[in-house]
């Protein structure tokens, strides 16, 4: 089976790594294209047995799965123009919220899929979010989700909790290195640590963190509670973060909603624009 990845950035380029990473898929399986070919053609220096293609025709032609990895408009736009290129065996499968299964649907007429990844997932790690078509068969319904529990722990998602379980799968490492930082660049001007030590301090703390987690060692709840003794200095930082922390991070939340729901709209749009000219 040939696996395709349309757009080599960020998320394409996990998605290839986890793949290869997890044994998975073998590179030499692997088929990319990217709008800068260049781009693309660096990620042999690491992977020489990916095979590189000029255009987006050529995945068609090639592969039986096909990741679309770019912008969401860029996603309509790349499954309107294969739209009679694939045939019912092959799966597309998307890989931002805003872009559903419904607009493939409408586009393709081939099976779909929606997989969000994380950057976790690079280390065989986290979760990615599964959405499935209603075209899909349970045969390619279970080879993904199979695929996906080599390099993570595979969740379908209802369409209505999509956002928010990307919020906290795909987006959560970037709102927590911020709250991180945050919390060096505040230590620095309390106390005048100097930021090399306050970062090392940091990082190897949420290295163990993640461990005690991971060997269920605590829950959440219980290593907080654990941490913070009764009537102890953590309870008196505590107290600061509950004044300031909880209204800050429901305003994340609306933000990013409003930016989907904004999203969604424009992709809803463009589909019927495509639809109806055909």
């Amino acid at each position: 089976m040939n696996w395709g990845i349309i757009g080599t950035g960020n998320m394409g380029t996990v998605i290839m790594n986890a793949l290869i990473k997890s044994n998975a898929v073998d590179e030499r399986n692997i088929y990319v294209n990217n709008r800068t070919f260049l781009k693309a053609y660096q990620l042999k220096d690491d992977y020489p047995g990916i095979h590189v293609l000029q255009t987006v025709d050529a995945i068609a032609d090639t592969c039986d799965v096909i990741f679309l990895c770019t912008k969401p408009k860029e996603i309509v736009s790349i499954a309107h123009r294969l739209n009679g290129q694939l045939n019912e065996k092959q799966l597309v499968v998307s890989i931002t919220s805003s872009v559903s299964v419904n607009h493939l649907e409408q586009l393709l007429g081939c099976q779909t899929a929606r997989m969000i990844p994380s950057i976790t997932n690079r280390v065989l790690q986290g979760t990615t979010l599964l959405t499935f078509g209603s075209t899909i068969t349970e045969e390619m319904k279970q080879m993904l989700t199979q695929t996906c529990k080599l390099f993570s722990s595979p969740l379908e998602i209802d369409d209505q909790y999509v956002r928010v379980a990307s919020d906290l799968v795909s987006c959560g490492p970037a709102f927590i290195s911020y709250l991180l930082q945050s919390m060096i660049k505040a230590a620095q001007e309390e106390t005048g640590l100097d930021e090399k030590t306050a970062t090392q301090l940091v990082e190897t703390m949420m290295i163990g963190y993640g461990k005690l987690l991971d060997e269920n060692l605590y829950d959440l709840n219980s290593l907080k509670e654990k941490v913070m003794v009764k009537g102890g200095i953590t309870g008196e930082g505590m107290k600061a973060l509950e004044l300031c922390v909880p209204n800050g991070l429901n305003e994340v939340f609306k933000a990013t909603h409003q930016k989907f729901y904004n999203e969604q709209g424009h992709a809803d749009e463009l589909v019927n624009q495509l639809t109806t000219k055909n």
